[in-house]
């Protein structure tokens, strides 16, 4: 089994910069001290390591006050450490390995560092290890201080929520909540799959009436290319006349074109012959044209040249201004910087003697410095060697006295359990007397037990059996008295209005007032019977009946037409207010045929019963009547023309608005009251008698409810008295069981405790003999070690430090002078660099100006040369440009005698070819025509010949008919030529939708049946381990106080909603809320709430912090005796101050405070001396 075997602790509260260990074992561990000597802070330290994060749990208001802090003066970093030591023997915790150790660190600045055997670790890792084996810190395993205080003021919700988080129903609402977003999606997908559907939908109703319009074309148009091809033949005839008158028409012109063109011919070889003249003399023309245009480029180019060198000559005289004006400035600027060069230099002398003078005294302090590091040196190696010899004999000291310690603590615990055995071995011999006895009691209580629950059953049975005899015989005269109380009430306000109670009956009961008149002459007057007592029917359809026959249910039946109009003149004389007969030789015979609905049950006639001879009755009131199951359909039948009623009395007139519904009405009796009372001394006489009924049937029920509250008492305590047999009864058998067993363990036990006996003896006498010689030896090393050799190294040193001290000081402050003139030498040197490489800079461009200026001087001499050599060469072309002006002749004259004799010839040249052009453009405008012609002919007999027809079938008018084809076929705009093809298409995707639609609707249906079982699997796990709470708060209460406590759920219907009541009865005492009880009492319930919840899952050890503080002496017996009897399956660590508890403990610790830090003693035995632990 798991348990905590050992705890270390280290720096943590009230547990000091000192590593403490406390030892445990399985079973029931007693922690005891005065307050506030840090007992409580053990547990922390365990919870601590397991990795509580939770300030307010370990008492602390942050993390960082755990360190503990009360030596102050320690030296070494802060920190606080536990290690907890846990049996894993079993493998309960999955680490391959006997023994786990969970170390857990924090610094000063609150890091947190976690260890597995050393190893580093992660919290969350640590937590996971502990949970699998139900020792997390969720298991309401560790109880702090005030936590059975808060528990006891726990409200309904807050009892039923810690179940829930005990048993990790949030496990279920994950799932649930995962599975619920897999149904919004289901959901959605559904929901679009759906839309899609509607779109398509639409889209088919689109397509089927695009479809029809293609159809509907098709058929026009071959229906209009038909007669398109008469109109063809038609056309076809006509312009063949056209053709004929068209050719003869064109040949014509094409001889008259040919004359024109003849005579154009020769005229124009006239106009060439003078172009040839023309030419020769315009050549001439051309050489002096060619000329001049050579000469006007060379003039353009020395202009252009001139220019370029003038512009040159402008622009370089400008810069040599701009150079004259920036040379003054550069040399004033040069001086600047050579008189701030000077200062400069000036203060980089004085700095650099200073930084001289600083390093020679630095030197000397340097050579002081070594001179103190090398009598330190000396003085440390002295006491290297005296350290050395003090750890070797503090070694052997540390040795011997774990030896000592490790020998005193196995004879101590040889003692202890030799001392031990003897008290067990006497305990279990009394114990397995008391045993003996007690099985014979418990066997002799379990068959009384027995007895009892059987006679208890059987009065049990029997009382249940007279209480629901004498309710049935009380709600029939209850039945019985209601419907007299009626005919009282109603005969009482006749006979009140005495004077006027023939018309009184008229108005208020006229019908039965003219049924009890006229059976009082039934024979006489042909009477067979009223319809209420002709027909009969089953209980589950007499609403129905009710609702149908409301009108005719009272009616009066006869034979024949003639009796019915003797009954009628009788009631005329009689002045009889109403009355409805019904002839049965008027009756029709028909058989009704029932409607194909869902639902129908079938005709109403066929469930009511009546004699053979009144079968036309029947049918008559009912067989034009559909009974049905439900309203809706009811409700479809009546619309299809039926009348129809449902089984709950909702009667539906056929293709009608109306509907009569029936509740819960019955059939008067007043008639035979009426027929009875014929004067006003008989009615008094009938409700003087009514009155002595009802009062006889008072009394009865009277008797009645006192005999049935007599059995249910008598019921309420056999019930009381067989559940506590049976509790009794289950608690008594494991009992006996258990106490078998024990008796066979305590026989075993001392056989076992008497041999151990005699092998402890020789091992204490052996163990004693060793104490003593480990004793003499560390007192004789003890002796031979003297320490006055430590205390003169120490003062040596103390002195050499301090001199070091004041060395390196004075060497601090040279150095950051020396540090700092450097830096202002640093400093100057970086701005003499910056002023000599501005002088530079100026120098050389003071340098580049002057160069400049002198290349630009030569550059203007040179371009002033160029001009005039360019100026005279362009006098020189204006004179050449004027000599070839004056040598132009006199050839223009001739050219103009040519050029009038060709204008009269081109003016007959054109007016021929515009007659030529005219007669050309009617030639072909008439081939255009022909070529129209000729392809409408081509076109029109392709039109003839795709339907079979030639030119010379037989023709008619059909240009109406065409124009009415085409005004419909235009129409049918928009058409959609593959709305056939498409409509396949998308009634097939349509069906494929569909089956996806019911594959998505499956899905959805699987998901709500999911979370539907994860709601019910949720609610039985609730259920189970709120039944499992329930029966060990019965029990360890029963125990604990011998009286009763259990719980409640407020609300069975919505249990994760309502809250969980927690009721408690201390013996003689009435029953009563937790939160309602004094403030012992909720400590005691609030602790039995506890130890019911840890049952739920069992951890393999318990922390609790003095959870019995406010129990009194008897309870805190008890309380102990639980835990005793627990401790054999779990280990419990229980700090507490109570006797009993420590008496029962199979280890003890006490703990004191000393100078603000916790030392921890252990106690085995109160007989035995007390061992400090480690």
């Amino acid at each position: 089994m798991v348990h905590v075997k050992k705890v270390e602790i280290f720096g943590f509260k009230s547990f000091g910069f000192k590593n403490t260990t406390v030892q445990f074992e399985p079973g029931l561990v007693s922690i005891s001290g005065p307050n506030g000597s840090g007992k409580s802070n053990i547990l922390d330290a365990i919870i601590f390591a397991m990795g509580e994060n939770k300030p307010k749990v370990m008492r602390v208001d942050k993390l960082r006050s755990l360190i503990h802090d009360i030596e102050g003066n320690r030296r070494g970093p802060k920190m606080a450490r536990s290690s907890v030591h846990f049996d894993n023997s079993d493998r309960k915790i999955p680490v391959d390995s006997d023994i786990v150790e969970i170390t857990r660190e924090m610094d000063a600045n609150g890091e947190n560092t976690y260890y597995l055997n050393k190893k580093k670790t992660n919290r969350s890792h640590i937590l996971d290890l502990l949970d699998m084996a139900n020792a997390g810190l969720g298991q309401l395993n560790a109880v702090q201080q005030g936590t059975v205080t808060r528990i006891s003021e726990f409200t309904p919700e807050e009892k039923r929520k810690t179940i829930e988080d005990l048993m990790g129903l949030s496990y279920f609402d994950e799932k649930k909540a995962e599975s619920v977003k897999q149904l919004d999606e289901a959901d959605r997908r559904l929901e679009i799959a759906l839309a899609k559907m509607g779109e398509i939908k639409k889209r088919i109703d689109e397509l089927e009436e695009e479809r029809n319009q293609k159809l509907r074309h098709d058929i026009l148009e071959r229906e209009l290319n038909r007669y398109k091809a008469i109109a063809a033949a038609n056309k076809l005839k006509v312009i063949s006349g056209q053709k004929e008158s068209k050719e003869s028409t064109l040949h014509s012109l094409t001889n008259e074109i040919t004359i024109f063109d003849s005579e154009r011919s020769a005229l124009r070889a006239e106009i060439g012959a003078l172009e040839t003249e023309k030419t020769k003399l315009m050549a001439e023309a051309n050489d002096y044209t060619q000329a001049k245009s050579s000469l006007d480029r060379e003039i353009s180019t020395a202009m252009e040249q001139y220019e370029i060198d003038n512009s040159a000559i402008s622009a370089s005289k400008k810069r040599i201004e701009q150079i004259d004006s920036r040379v003054p400035d550069i040399q004033k600027e040069l001086e600047d910087v050579d008189n701030a060069r000077s200062d400069i230099d000036t203060q980089i002398l004085k700095i650099k003697e200073s930084i001289e003078e600083t390093n020679v005294k630095k030197n000397k302090i340097n050579s002081d410095l070594e001179i103190v590091d090398s009598q330190r040196n000396k003085i440390l190696d002295e006491q290297s060697e005296a350290a050395a010899k003090k750890s070797e004999i503090d070694e052997k000291i540390r040795t011997l006295t774990t030896q000592l310690n490790d020998a005193k603590l196995k004879l101590s615990k040889l003692q202890h359990e030799k001392e031990e055995s003897k008290i067990k071995v006497e305990s279990n011999t009394a114990k397995l007397q008391g045993l003996e006895h007690g099985i014979e009691e418990l066997t002799s209580s379990k068959s009384k037990l027995e007895s009892m629950i059987k006679n208890h059953n059987v009065t049990i049975t029997e009382l249940k059996s007279r209480i629901k005899k004498l309710q049935l015989k009380k709600s029939k005269i209850v039945s019985d008295m209601d419907e007299w109380d009626e005919i009282l009430e109603k005969s009482n306000k006749a006979a009140t209005r005495y004077e006027s109670k023939i018309k009184t009956v008229k108005g208020f009961m006229h019908e039965d007032y003219t049924v009890a008149k006229l059976k009082e002459d039934a024979e006489q007057l042909g009477i067979e019977g009223l319809v209420y007592e002709m027909i009969s029917w089953d209980k589950q359809y007499e609403r129905s009946i009710m609702a149908v026959s409301s009108d005719w249910i009272k009616a009066i039946v006869v034979k024949d037409f003639a009796t019915l109009l003797g009954i009628a003149e009788f009631a005329r004389s009689r002045k009889l207010p109403k009355l409805k007969i019904i002839p049965m030789d008027a009756i029709p015979k028909f058989k009704l045929k029932l409607p194909s609905e869902s639902g129908v049950i079938g005709v109403l006639s066929d469930f009511v019963r009546c004699k053979p001879a009144y079968s036309e009755l029947k049918t008559f009131l009912f067989g034009n009547i559909v009974l049905t199951k439900t309203r809706e359909s009811a409700y479809n039948i009546s619309q299809s023309g039926y009348k129809a009623v449902t089984l709950d009395g909702e009667y539906f007139e056929a293709k009608g608005g109306t509907v009569v519904i029936d509740i819960n009405s019955k059939i008067s009796k007043l008639t035979k009251l009426i027929s009875m009372s014929n004067d006003v001394d008989g009615l008094f006489q009938s409700i003087n008698a009514v009155k002595k009924y009802l009062q006889l049937k008072k009394n009865s029920i009277k008797k009645l409810d006192d005999s049935i509250q007599s059995n249910s008492e008598r019921l309420s305590i056999s019930e009381q008295s067989l559940a506590s047999t049976n509790e009794h009864y289950s608690t008594l058998t494991p009992r006996i069981e258990s106490t078998m067993n024990m008796k066979k363990q305590l026989t075993d036990r001392i056989a076992d405790l008497t041999s151990r006996d005699q092998s402890i003896e020789s091992e204490v006498l052996t163990n004693e003999s060793h104490v003593e010689s480990l004793s003499e030896r560390i007192s004789i090393v003890e002796d031979n070690y003297a320490s006055g050799e430590q205390a003169r190294i120490a003062n040596e040193l103390s002195r050499i430090n301090v001199k070091k001290a004041e060395v390196e000081k004075l060497y601090t402050t040279i150095t950051n002078e020396y540090r700092e003139k450097s830096s202002q030498l640093t400093t100057l040197e970086t701005q003499d660099n910056r002023e000599k490489s501005q002088s530079n800079r100026l120098h050389d461009e003071e340098r580049s100006l002057n160069s400049e200026k002198e290349e630009l001087q030569t550059k203007i001499n040179e371009l002033e040369v160029q001009k005039e050599s360019k100026n005279e060469v362009l006098v020189k072309l204006r004179e050449k440009e004027q000599e070839l002006i004056e040598t132009s002749g006199s050839s223009i004259g001739q050219l103009k005698e040519f050029d009038d004799k060709l204008k009269v010839l081109s003016e007959k040249d054109r007016e021929l070819t515009k007659q030529i052009n005219t007669l050309e453009r009617q030639s072909d405008s008439l081939n255009r025509d022909l070529r129209d012609l000729v392809e409408n002919e081509v076109k029109l007999q392709q039109i003839l010949s795709a339907f079979g027809f030639d030119k010379d079938m037989e023709t008619f008018d059909v240009e109406s008919i065409v124009q009415g084809l085409s005004a419909e076929l235009t129409s049918l705009n928009a058409l959609n030529a593959k709305a056939p093809e498409t409509y396949l298409e998308v009634s097939y995707g349509y069906r494929s939708m569909s089956t996806r639609k019911n594959s998505l609707e499956e899905e959805r249906n699987s998901i709500v049946k999911f979370i539907e079982d994860i709601e019910k699997d949720k609610r039985q796990t609730f259920l189970d381990a709120f039944d499992k709470v329930d029966k060990e708060i019965k029990l360890i209460f029963n125990k604990m106080t011998g009286g009763n406590a259990w719980v409640e759920l407020q609300n069975e219907d919505d249990i994760f909603n309502s809250g969980i009541s927690y009721l408690i009865q201390f013996p003689n005492k009435p029953k009563r809320e937790s939160t309602s009880i004094s403030g012992g009492e909720k400590t005691l319930a609030a602790i039995v709430f506890v130890l019911a919840l840890q049952k739920l899952k069992p951890s393999p050890f318990y922390l609790f912090d003095e959870v019995d503080a406010h129990l009194d002496a008897p309870n805190s017996e008890k309380l102990s005796n639980i835990l005793e009897e627990r401790a054999k399956e779990s280990q419990f660590i229980m700090v507490s101050l109570k006797d009993s508890v420590v008496q029962k403990a199979k280890l003890i610790y006490g703990v004191f405070p000393k100078n603000g830090v916790s030392h921890v003693v252990t106690y085995k035995d109160k007989r035995m001396p007390s061992v400090k632990a480690t």
